[in-house]
């Protein structure tokens, strides 16, 4: 190779070449067995032990996401089925109060913290402003289901009314009632800032959500009036 070719040659236009050859090597093995890489840990090795040491590290990244995946998968059962018992108690419950109760002793069960808003609700716990519960659902739901994941300030001001319930690095769960006399979210909090994750899967929460909706709209309350809408469904 003259010296302009070497001028020209730079360290990518050799990747490139090797990237469009990829049989280069083949009848040229010897070049292989006295390739030399510069290794941090390990001084210079041979690019057949690196390749044998980059496939082991692949192979373990990989058993790490299996048994990620399958805690994940457990602990995701063992979630839905809590809230599948949960929900048979909401529904056999015989007043808001009760309502409220299975619900915050679940949430402790699961180290949560469970928030339900209500726009029009006279009990002050529950009660939203239609206005905030509207630029919270813009800035955040728009079209979806639910939201999942970490909240800022703002949005978290907008509907909850005794500060915010976990702290600053915590998640959260925020699903929509969907009821044509309910309008409002039941949200479940976690310190965890992982917990609650955009790609989770709703479904569970979404059917929760659904019953909560329905038992808020016919249960009474001990102690308060409810709801200015009507009772019926």
């Amino acid at each position: 190779m003259d010296s302009t070719a070497k001028e020209y040659l730079s360290p990518a236009d050799i990747e490139q070449f090797l990237l469009d050859n990829p049989d280069f090597f083949v009848g040229r093995e010897h070049l292989v067995d006295s390739l030399t890489i510069p290794h941090q840990r390990q001084g210079a090795v041979s690019l057949f032990e690196l390749q044998r040491s980059r496939l082991r590290e692949q192979v373990q990244q990989l058993a790490d996401q299996k048994n990620e995946l399958m805690a994940v998968t457990q602990r995701n059962d063992g979630v839905f089925r809590q809230f599948m018992a949960l929900e048979k108690r909401v529904m056999r419950v015989h007043n808001a109060e009760q309502l409220m109760s299975e619900l915050q002793h679940q949430a402790a069960e699961l180290d949560l913290k469970v928030v339900i808003g209500v726009v029009g609700h006279s009990y002050a716990e529950l009660a939203l402003k239609q206005s905030n519960w509207a630029l919270f659902s813009e800035n955040n739901i728009a079209d979806k289901y639910a939201y999942l994941g970490r909240i800022k300030r703002s949005d978290r001001e907008l509907i909850f009314k005794e500060g915010t319930p976990v702290s600053e690095l915590g998640s959260y769960a925020v699903i929509p009632f969907e009821h044509p006399n309910i309008e409002g979210f039941l949200c479940f909090c976690s310190e965890d800032g992982s917990r609650f994750q955009p790609s989770q899967d709703t479904l569970y929460l979404n059917h929760l959500a659904m019953v909560i909706a329905y038992q808020l709209n016919q249960l009474q309350w001990q102690k308060v009036a409810t709801l200015h809408v009507p009772t019926n469904i």
